[in-house]
């Protein structure tokens, strides 16, 4: 067993599900099945059950701990910045830690159930500060959202396309001159 797969002496729920997701992080989101993570943890696949319901718990979970690990790394790095400043450090978070944790990433942007409410709560605190940022800007609320899902869709798609900064630090900047501007358009 490697270093990265030495077992804890006490497995708990947390051990297991921060045990998948650097499986995940490691080898990507689809190899994170219950009898990998089993072998991570060196345990037979059956005593998993005890700190897991199913495959999909398992995903679910790790979803809530990258949305909880990402919210705290963007609220960090938004504090006490505005405008352009707050946009540029959010997205250079988003892409540290796309680029560090592929798999929770893909955890996140994985499809989920929309009538789950906690891990709801958990995006609206990760999209609290980009929100705030668009505010900063002048946009109302109808403006903010479409900025938001511009906005996501632009950096998702930088991280998961082109990983070169100058490209997504452009592509940052073009996005700020826009709202500068004054002229963002209504839904």
């Amino acid at each position: 067993m490697s270093a990265a797969q030495v077992a804890p002496r006490f497995l708990d729920r947390e051990a297991v599900v921060r045990a998948a997701a650097d499986l995940a992080d490691r080898e990507g989101w689809s190899a994170m099945t219950l009898s990998n993570v089993a072998k991570e943890v060196d345990r037979h696949v059956t005593s998993l059950y005890a700190h897991v319901d199913s495959l999909a718990g398992l995903r679910r979970a790790i979803a809530l701990l990258a949305i909880e690990e990402l919210s705290d790394a963007v609220w960090r790095a938004a504090l006490g910045k505005v405008k352009g400043d707050a946009l540029q450090a959010i997205a250079e978070e988003y892409r540290s830690y796309a680029i560090a944790h592929p798999g929770r990433t893909a955890a996140i942007t994985a499809e989920h159930d929309t009538t789950d409410t906690e891990l709801a709560a958990r995006g609206a605190r990760l999209a609290e500060p980009v929100r705030a940022t668009f505010r900063s800007f002048g946009l109302d609320d109808r403006r903010v959202a479409v900025a938001h899902h511009a906005f996501s869709a632009t950096v998702d798609g930088f991280v998961h396309t082109r990983r070169g900064k100058a490209d997504f630090d452009q592509a940052v900047a073009l996005f700020v001159l826009g709202l500068s501007s004054g002229e963002w358009p209504a839904p």
